[in-house]
């Protein structure tokens, strides 16, 4: 018992001293990745509809040169 209770007390005095990111860090890499999914990198260009729901544009590719919207959004 006197082992587990070494072992335990061993383990987090080590983590004691593991470094605690800052908040502002991990907002800021949260910030990065939004920006990512927001430009989107296509053959030929990104879907230009809008969801009514959200607001936010689509972030499908179009299929082909010609097209503007992806194969969701397209008129029929």
């Amino acid at each position: 018992m006197k082992k587990v209770f070494f072992i335990l007390v061993f383990a987090l005095s080590i983590m004691s001293f593991l470094p605690i990111e800052d908040i502002q860090d991990i907002q800021d890499i949260q910030e990065i990745q939004n920006e990512r999914i927001e430009n989107v990198e296509c053959k030929y260009r990104q879907c230009n509809a809008t969801a009514k729901s959200t607001g936010k544009r689509c972030k499908h590719c179009v299929s082909k040169s010609r097209d503007y919207q992806c194969y969701q959004h397209k008129p029929k």
